[in-house]
């Protein structure tokens, strides 16, 4: 068989990881998410706000900070680290502060309901639309980001289990609120269906809005017909939020990598749970070694050129999020396999073993 190479950054950039640490240091730590990565070619990564105790005050900042650049003293790591800082109806004080960090790459709004249920567990969410306006102007003031996590958690949507729905509608409200705010950078998380990446499209071409998208291999690989899962792993290790769509959504998310937007860029949302939290219903899927290969694999299979995976994997996300990154490209081997890839040192069940992607392992 020919060998297949291809041209590529030097390093690959993660805009969505999930760090756990402190009380939740069972599940991984920020440290072996790091170590992770590395083995994919990716050095830069941004952490999530939804830890345990969530990241909504400077104190908590401050223990994350000092645990990432232990991690990076340890796995020699130059490149500087990222994280968001989570945004509540009554922390906007803390969010200016922490905006002024260098190492805070922007803030992170998670939808929550007004008797405090929402997407995410712990003190962390937003009940107001004047809190996101208030984040927003915060953002703008400090050159940062807003990123979003669209999932609409009024009653109605969750009757009809309507999640794509659901989706959409907090999607709209975000786009509604940022006209107000021009110049504004938004960053919608994990987009999951055609609807709301049309509606992206639309409000970055039609209203102006400074926004950009992140596409998660899982969505791009899998569906919720069942494709390429493996039949040897439950259902349960799939869940993820949002969740899986079907086969013409996935086909719509792969169609994107073909495009020449510059406010696409692909993210890993690698989200590490125990068995016993997959079972009982927690959602996430990790995925940060499979990003990479996800990615060059679809490029493989519909002809995407390796400029275009070059923007998705590293320059779109340094140009959008304001990453310092050299635009120099460096020769990339690609060895085709089935997924081994193990997470917390095999101790999580990884969806993806037996997955035969490309991964690109750098020759120079």
């Amino acid at each position: 068989m020919k060998d297949l190479f291809m041209c590529l950054p030097r390093f690959f950039i993660d805009t969505h990881v999930h760090g756990r640490d402190m009380l939740e240091d069972y599940k991984t730590t920020i440290y072996q998410t790091m170590k992770e990565a590395l083995l994919a070619g990716i050095r830069v990564l941004a952490y999530m706000p939804n830890t345990k105790p969530a990241m909504v005050t400077i104190n908590v900042l401050d223990r994350v900070l000092d645990i990432i650049n232990d991690a990076r003293e340890m796995l020699k790591i130059s490149e500087m680290q990222y994280v968001y800082f989570g945004v509540t109806d009554n922390n906007l004080d803390q969010c200016e502060f922490a905006l002024q960090r260098e190492e805070v790459i922007g803030l992170k709004i998670y939808p929550q309901r007004e008797n405090g249920g929402g997407v995410t567990t712990g003190s962390i969410g937003v009940v107001s639309m004047r809190t996101v306006l208030a984040a927003m102007k915060l953002a703008r003031k400090y050159d940062k980001v807003v990123s979003v996590h669209c999932s609409c958690p009024d009653m109605f949507f969750r009757e009809k289990k309507d999640t794509i729905g659901g989706e959409l509608s907090y999607l709209i409200r975000i786009v509604m609120v940022a006209k107000k705010v021009p110049g504004v950078k938004i960053l919608i998380c994990h987009v999951s269906n055609t609807l709301s990446a049309k509606y992206i499209i639309r409000a970055h071409e039609k209203f102006g809005i400074n926004i950009a998208m992140e596409l998660m291999p899982h969505y791009l690989w899998f569906d919720s017909e069942g494709t390429n899962w493996n039949p040897c792993v439950g259902r349960e290790f799939y869940h993820c939020f949002n969740s899986l769509r079907n086969s013409l959504n996935r086909e719509f998310l792969v169609s994107l990598l073909k495009t020449d937007y510059s406010f696409i860029f692909c993210a890993s949302d690698t989200a590490v749970h125990i068995e016993e939290e997959k079972m009982a219903g927690f959602g996430g899927i990790p995925s940060n070694q499979e990003l990479p290969a996800v990615v060059v694999t679809l490029a493989q299979m519909h002809g995407i050129s390796d400029e275009r995976v070059a923007d998705l994997l590293a320059f779109n996300q340094a140009d959008f999020l304001g990453i310092p990154m050299d635009r120099g490209l460096v020769k990339y081997r690609l060895i085709e396999k089935a997924d081994d890839c193990h997470y917390n040192v095999g101790k999580i069940i990884n969806p993806w073993n037996g997955t035969r992607l490309y991964f690109p392992v750098r020759v120079n």
